[in-house]
């Protein structure tokens, strides 16, 4: 059995069969190039749109952080004043000392001027 030669309209028919069949393919694969280069813009633009955020968070994160160092450096300074002062003050036996001498002097009982001057006035006159 001989294959009959195909004719020239078959032949033709077949290669127009064959370029449309590329071309239709030739068009799904422009659509889903570019449906691919879409995402991929709006994935850039979103990325640039996150990198943005996270630089300005980052700014903020670092200007409190110096906020917060700066409220600690005075705090420390108030600290050491307080410690200077408390250093400064009398200390319990200190105070103890003092009123050790004050119950043995018991100074409720010493003699104003005024007292005084009485007591030799009258002293003097009744002699």
């Amino acid at each position: 059995m001989q294959q009959s030669p195909e004719t020239p309209d078959q032949s033709t028919l077949a290669m127009s069969n064959i370029v449309n069949s590329l071309n239709r393919r030739l068009r799904v694969l422009e659509e889903r190039h570019s449906q691919i280069q879409r995402k991929t813009g709006v994935i850039e633009d979103n990325m640039l749109n996150n990198n943005k955020k996270l630089s300005d968070d980052v700014k903020n994160i670092s200007l409190e952080i110096k906020e917060l160092k700066r409220d600690i450096g005075e705090i420390k300074d108030s600290i050491k004043m307080l410690v200077k002062e408390m250093q400064s003050r009398a200390k319990k036996e200190d105070v103890d000392v003092i009123q050790k001498y004050l119950d043995l002097w018991n100074p409720t009982n010493f003699v104003t001027n005024r007292e005084l001057d009485k007591a030799v006035t009258r002293i003097i006159s009744e002699k």
